[in-house]
């Protein structure tokens, strides 16, 4: 009784003439909004962020769809018109394009925070409801990482956000038009991150949740508001696979093949379940552990509500990651199932706050202090464990002297900056070839695979640089088979620690690479974090 009671207090203070619109209650959500930004600058990544950064850099500059799925088309065209005019306004050039792609995500994180403000507000009727969501999310270290990186995760949140508030407008308003509306942003969000896709679900449960009557209307505006999505998630890949556009086909083919062979690799097992908590544990500490309750307790009050189903949602979007084995080595996907679960989690604890005799106003900072205190006590320790693989990041910035040191069209080994031998064979400033780490790691058939080099008079080089090699897991395997080369082949150390490997018959090249030295490296504290 008393909680229902908080609720209605909640409610009731909050529903004045005109206090729905983001304008009249900008002194809500700006300050998250302006937390959100300024840890972006703060913490903006060195280079353009993860591998996956620089094939969306070059791929945008290609104006070309990635192999990734339904190719991110809507993430990496809207980069390659923003490119285009720059450089016809401001001569910007291709190498400098990451800065360009990276600050525009950079400026999307408020953007982000104001849509999930605007989102919760609608969800659950309390502007401090809204700012303790949107503060959970700004402070979410995944959140913080990726804002300062020219990745699709903050661009898909800015549109997952809009898109639900502008549908949750809609049924509360009973407009058909915004339902509609939102519906295609939900589909065209999907062009921006896949897995964003779960929340068409809520399309098909709204009417049933808002306890629309079960007419002909309803039934007509859910297939359409379904269909709309559907075109708008799925259009774009049917035209450019039917099409075939840039060998999109081939491309795409290729990608499923590198994929069953790294799930091969990293087979999807019960203990997956541990590293996936671990990550939704650190994205949002609060939620992770008050979830449960509060979707305990909203059963009990409110039964099927708004703020139920759209927390059940985002759990199930979060729980669906076990079937991908990436998500047992990236955390950034939990932020995908964050919107959903959110806003209960922020309802609850305000209503909790509240029910042990504190106004409303006492309630909302004490609430705001925990979420505040809690994210410096959780996710200061992860950043600090996290902040060496962001800084590596510049390793790939700086490679582009060291790939200048060979010859234009060698072939070379690169351990962790596989990726900035692609990116800047990307740009047009090589033509190297690579025998690249992960799926792209021939394995026993390394050997082979090099003399096959040798014979087609190829030059091959391997990079024994320590900071490119590891030992854990898989790759340590990789750096175990490349120690063993050195009972097969002789090397020429040609500058720094690049090493050019030659036939046993080459008695020029008597240099040792010393590549032993290697497997004393210890394994990624961020990794050894989550192993245990």
């Amino acid at each position: 009784m008393t909680s229902t009671h908080a609720t209605g207090e909640i409610q009731s203070r909050d529903r004045a003439p005109g206090e729905l619109t983001l304008r009249a209650a900008w002194r809500w959500w700006l300050p998250p909004a302006l937390v959100a930004l300024l840890l972006a600058l703060l913490c903006r990544d060195p280079f353009a962020g993860d591998w996956d950064a620089l094939d969306y850099t070059v791929l945008a500059l290609r104006g070309a769809p990635s192999s990734m799925l339904f190719g991110r088309t809507l993430f990496i065209y809207t980069n390659h018109y923003a490119y285009k005019l720059a450089h016809a306004l401001f001569r910007v050039q291709p190498e400098h394009a990451y800065l360009l792609f990276k600050y525009m995500v950079i400026c999307e994180s408020p953007l982000a925070i104001i849509g999930m403000w605007a989102f919760a507000r609608r969800l659950s009727g309390s502007r401090q409801t809204a700012t303790i969501a949107a503060l959970l999310l700004a402070l979410s270290p995944f959140f913080v990482i990726y804002s300062g990186q020219a990745m699709t995760e903050i661009p898909s949140l800015v549109l997952l956000t809009f898109g639900l508030a502008l549908h949750l407008r809609g049924m509360q308003e009973r407009q058909t038009s915004f339902v509609l509306l939102s519906a295609a942003l939900l589909g065209l969000s999907v062009n921006v991150r896949e897995s964003v896709a779960l929340y068409g679900l809520w399309l098909v449960v709204a009417p049933l949740v808002y306890r629309w009557k079960l007419d002909a209307r309803t039934l007509g505006l859910t297939v359409a508001a379904c269909a709309l999505f559907f075109v708008c998630a799925l259009g774009p890949f049917a035209l450019i696979y039917l099409f075939d556009v840039d060998g999109y086909r081939a491309a795409w083919h290729g990608w499923v093949a590198s994929m069953h062979m790294e799930e091969a690799a990293h087979p999807v097992t019960p203990y997956n379940f541990l590293p996936l908590a671990f990550f939704f544990f650190v994205a949002a500490p609060i939620v992770f552990i008050a979830l449960p309750f509060a979707i305990y307790r909203e059963w009990r009050t409110r039964g099927l509500s708004p703020l139920f189903a759209l927390a059940l949602i985002g759990l199930i979007a979060n729980l669906s990651l076990i079937t991908h084995y990436s998500a047992v080595i990236n955390g950034r996907y939990q932020l995908t199932g964050l919107p959903g679960a959110i806003p209960l989690v922020a309802d609850f604890l305000l209503r909790r706050a509240q029910a042990r005799g504190r106004d409303l106003r006492r309630a909302f900072w004490r609430v705001v202090v925990i979420v505040s205190l809690t994210a410096l006590i959780i996710g200061t320790p992860f950043m600090l464990f996290a902040w060496p693989t962001i800084q590596s990041h510049a390793l790939t910035k700086e490679y582009r002297a060291r790939l200048a040191l060979l010859p234009d069209d060698a072939v070379i080994m690169a351990g962790g900056q596989t990726v900035a031998v692609t990116y800047y064979r990307g740009l047009g400033l090589g033509r190297w070839d690579v025998i690249g780490t992960g799926g792209g790691w021939p394995g026993a058939r390394l050997p082979e695979l090099i003399d096959a080099h040798l014979r087609a008079g190829r030059r091959v080089f391997v990079d024994a640089d320590a900071r490119l090699w590891f030992t854990d897991s898989w790759r340590g395997a990789e750096t175990r088979q490349l120690v063993a080369l050195q009972d097969r082949y002789h090397f020429r150390r040609s500058a720094d620690a690049l090493y050019e490997i030659r036939p046993r018959t080459d008695a020029t090249a008597q240099d040792e690479p010393h590549l032993e030295r290697l497997l004393a490296k210890p394994a990624s504290k961020l990794r050894s974090l989550v192993r245990h």
